[in-house]
Parts: C-alpha cells; structure tokens; sequence
C-alpha cells in the first residue's frame, strides 16, 4: 500500500512538471505558402521569428475576439473557442508550457486580471524569451480562480499570478508570435 501511494505521488509530479522547450521547426507546407514554422517535441533549437506557428494552425472562422473585451466581462466567453491577441508579459522558464497576457498597447506592465495562457496539454511550448511579443491565441477560455499549489507552481516559472483571484484561463490549441 505504502508504495502505491508513492507511486501515485510520482506520476501525479511528473505530469504536472513541465519538460524542455523544443524549439520551431518546418512546417512541411512552409513552401506552400503555410505558416512559416511549427513547434515539435523534436524540433531544432532556432530562434522564433515574427509569424512563427506554435501548436495547430489557428483556424480564421473561429470568431476574433479583442482581448481588453473579454477582459471586461469574461464570464461571457467562459466555455467558449476565440480568438485574441495580446503582449507576453512572461513566460513559463523551465520550458514555454505556458504564458501571460496584457491587451496589447494597454501600457501596464502586468494586466489587472492577467490571462494566462496554457499550451494544451504540452502539445507545444513557446520560446522562453517571447516576452514582450504580441501573440495570437485560439484556445478554449475558461474563467477560474487558482489553488495556492498552482499558484506556487507558475510563479516558480516567472509568473506574478495571486491564489483566490478570478483568472482568464485559455487553453491554446495554436499561438503565432508577431
């Protein structure tokens, strides 16, 4: 019994740690026309260039959304795909798996209520020095208050993130740094 509950402790740490920062590799369409660049788990390290894809290609139909709009009232896109855009204002360190947002040009260092971007599932990871670059976003918005346990966690990584305050959550299927 004692060792099982070890062994749940383990897998449970080992999937929430993040894992090294691939960086962008070809697109196998670029010559088509495509984005410019994909992040892999196999990828070469290169530095990311304006236009570089991370994650799935963001799909144009999903409906654009201004991200100071959802921050005014984001209980209504709560549940809901969209599209924005937004200044990185900090990177996950250990390896891109996650990042913060301001509404571009808003002048504050740090949003009221930050929006904190995931890469879903680790499927892909930014680059750790993306900060200050404007990124587009598809993902699923969901608005929630973090545990102290995950708080402690991406601050750790270089988030400035407070336990108990409603946070815009999106969980990024695709990111294009500008």
């Amino acid at each position: 019994m004692k060792w099982g509950v070890v062994a749940v402790l383990v897998a449970s740490a080992a999937s929430t740690a993040c894992t090294p920062e691939p960086q962008p590799a070809p697109n196998p369409t670029a010559n088509q026309g495509a984005n410019p660049a994909v992040a892999t788990a196999s990828a070469v390290k290169v530095p990311a260039k304006p236009g570089d894809t991370f994650g799935k290609t963001i799909d144009s139909d999903t409906p654009f959304v201004a991200l100071s709009d959802i921050l005014k009232d984001p209980k209504a896109y709560n549940g809901k795909k969209v599209r924005t855009r937004g200044e990185v204002i900090a990177v996950c360190q250990a390896a891109g798996c996650w990042a913060d947002l301001k509404p571009e040009g808003s002048g504050a260092e740090k949003a009221v209520a930050p929006t904190h971007v995931t890469m879903h599932n680790h499927a892909f990871f930014l680059p750790k020095h993306a900060k200050t670059k404007v990124a587009e976003i598809e993902g699923n918005l969901v608005v929630r208050e973090l545990s102290q346990g995950e708080v402690d966690h991406y601050n750790s990584e270089g988030a400035s993130l407070t336990a108990g305050t409603p946070l815009v959550n999106v969980d990024a299927l695709g990111v294009v740094l500008r």
